[in-house]
């Protein structure tokens, strides 16, 4: 069958194959009357734009993509990246934009990125100094950082130091000495470094807690662990096993903690009445975990919607870079003491006055 041409369309409106051409692309340009004639015969004849000319046409592919370093199992192995990409989808199909997420091909994110039909990018969890974010910049190709530094792009993070901060504080406020802390699986020789990504960060806010009551966390007490329900089930049965006995969990992602809550269970852990824990993220499991987990409410959704559109306004408009700090809480529900099930918020006050203080 013959494919339906912009010259029938032309035909049919009674008007030339420019005028198509400007109804579906630069539709100010004619009358609103003729632009609804256009349409109109277009949709008689079953017409649609072939999207590799409109490209051409307008230099962009009307795609935006969405960068993670993690293979794409991983990331939907995690609930807060459906959270995200929630927000950004909002945003989207508001806009008529699609969405494409990029994960690394054979294990190049430079593959992956230099065979992406996109025309921007929300890159998360990596630096802008990253060795394959870097050329980006070169190629003239947009794009935010988000859970990430940036110095020449625009960037959306949370404050990751302070939640981190709040919810070690309330623990040590409560007695708690044997913390484990359920951490990223970031290198060693990077643990420390507080501008390592997220990781860092909430590592920071974790160590100052601890340092502003005069007490060390130990080494030890700091496992890696993937970001998956078996993961921090795993991390928290291996170090019970080994015959670690912490009293509070500190987990730098939901998911991780949900996990360690599964493993007390099985174990026979009270939680809290034997142990208490702390998550970070608040995706929408952590109320339905059993019990509802205590967490440190990020806005999720709220992140990829500003990060996306930012991104937006960089295609359309250019403009200064901007740096996004969206705050945080401390939600407590009942895998702490004296939490409810529907959750209710601590001020996190003191931790950013000890934080500003320090």
């Amino acid at each position: 069958m013959r494919r339906v041409t912009i010259h029938d369309v032309a035909g049919k409106a009674g008007v030339s194959a420019a005028a198509v051409s400007h109804a579906f692309n630069d539709p100010e340009r004619l009358r609103a009357t003729t632009v609804e004639r256009i349409l109109v015969a277009a949709r008689d004849l079953g017409y649609a734009p072939n999207p590799h000319a409109r490209a051409l046409h307008s230099r962009r592919v009307g795609v935006l993509g969405v960068l993670f370093p993690q293979p794409i199992a991983t990331v939907f192995a995690n609930p807060f990246f459906a959270s995200f990409l929630a927000g950004i989808g909002t945003v989207t199909d508001e806009q008529g934009i699609g969405l494409l997420t990029v994960t690394p091909l054979r294990g190049s994110l430079e593959h992956a990125i230099a065979s992406a039909p996109v025309d921007g990018f929300v890159i998360i969890g990596l630096d802008e100094r990253h060795g394959e974010v870097a050329p980006l910049r070169k190629r003239g190709v947009p794009f935010v950082i988000v859970d990430g530094d940036a110095q020449t792009a625009s960037s959306v993070n949370v404050d990751d130091e302070s939640g981190a901060y709040a919810a070690a504080d309330l623990l040590l406020e409560r007695g708690h000495r044997d913390v484990l802390v359920l951490t990223f699986e970031t290198p060693q020789e990077h643990l420390d470094n507080p501008r390592y990504g997220v990781g860092g960060r909430r590592l920071r806010g974790y160590r100052r807690a601890f340092a502003d009551r005069s007490l060390r966390l130990r080494s030890e007490r700091l496992i890696p662990t993937p970001v998956t329900l078996h993961g921090g089930d795993e991390a928290f049965s291996a170090a019970w096993e080994g015959g670690t006995r912490p009293t509070a969990v500190l987990a730098v992602s939901d998911i991780i903690a949900m996990g360690a809550l599964r493993a007390a269970r099985r174990l026979g852990v009270r939680v809290p009445e034997d142990l208490e824990v702390i998550g970070f993220d608040d995706i929408p499991l952590a109320a339905a975990s059993q019990p509802p987990l205590s967490t440190v409410h990020q806005p999720i959704p709220e992140k990829g919607r500003v990060a996306i559109r930012l991104l937006i306004r960089e295609l359309d408009e250019g403009g200064p870079r901007e740096r996004i700090v969206l705050p945080t809480d401390l939600v407590l529900r009942e895998s702490t003491k004296g939490g409810s099930e529907s959750g209710s918020k601590r001020s996190l006050t003191r931790a950013a006055e000890n934080l500003a203080a320090s």
